[in-house]
């Protein structure tokens, strides 16, 4: 299958948007047409978290989701580019997006564990490459600083889950 970037000039009419029309009537099958329709469409419809909106783009994120496999029930992705959030969170809201479209999928999970980690760090514990996108208006650090996560309240709160079950 080929995988097009949200928001690309070759996506002048989004190909899930013909799947999602179909959602509206149910629940879709767990093909891997529609997995990644819903991926797509989820990359649209998240104006915050993606770097296929011009936004989001200025601000140096530049995060998308990528479809690997879909067997059976079971949906492997991968997460490129620079997210804002954390990278546990954006799997989470995927997963959640993903899986009220699809009722069939019992678990999304990331291809390579390191897909979820912010930062790769060497053996001494010192941060050698940063995974995230640049923190635009100090929040981040702010927050950090003062012990406060956003990313650990509400349904997104497990800081260790790899995976995303229904």
């Amino acid at each position: 299958f080929a995988w097009k970037a949200c928001g690309g000039p070759a996506m002048q009419v989004p190909r899930a948007a013909a799947s999602m029309r179909m959602a509206a009537n149910g629940p879709l099958p767990c093909t891997v047409e529609n997995v990644e329709a819903c991926l797509e469409q989820c990359m649209l419809d998240t104006t915050d978290m993606f770097g296929c909106h011009a936004r989001c783009r200025d601000i140096g994120i530049t995060g998308e989701v990528r479809l690997v496999d879909v067997e059976g029930p079971l949906v492997t992705i991968e997460l490129v580019g620079a997210f804002w959030h954390r990278r546990r969170t954006v799997l989470q809201r995927v997963g959640m997006y993903v899986s009220e479209r699809i009722p069939e999928i019992n678990e999304i999970t990331l291809a390579e564990p390191s897909m979820a980690e912010d930062v790769v760090r060497d053996e001494d514990g010192v941060v050698v490459f940063d995974k995230r996108s640049p923190d635009y208006n100090g929040d981040r650090e702010t927050m950090d600083r003062n012990g406060y996560d956003p990313d650990m309240r509400g349904p997104f709160s497990d800081p260790n889950s790899l995976s995303f079950f229904v």
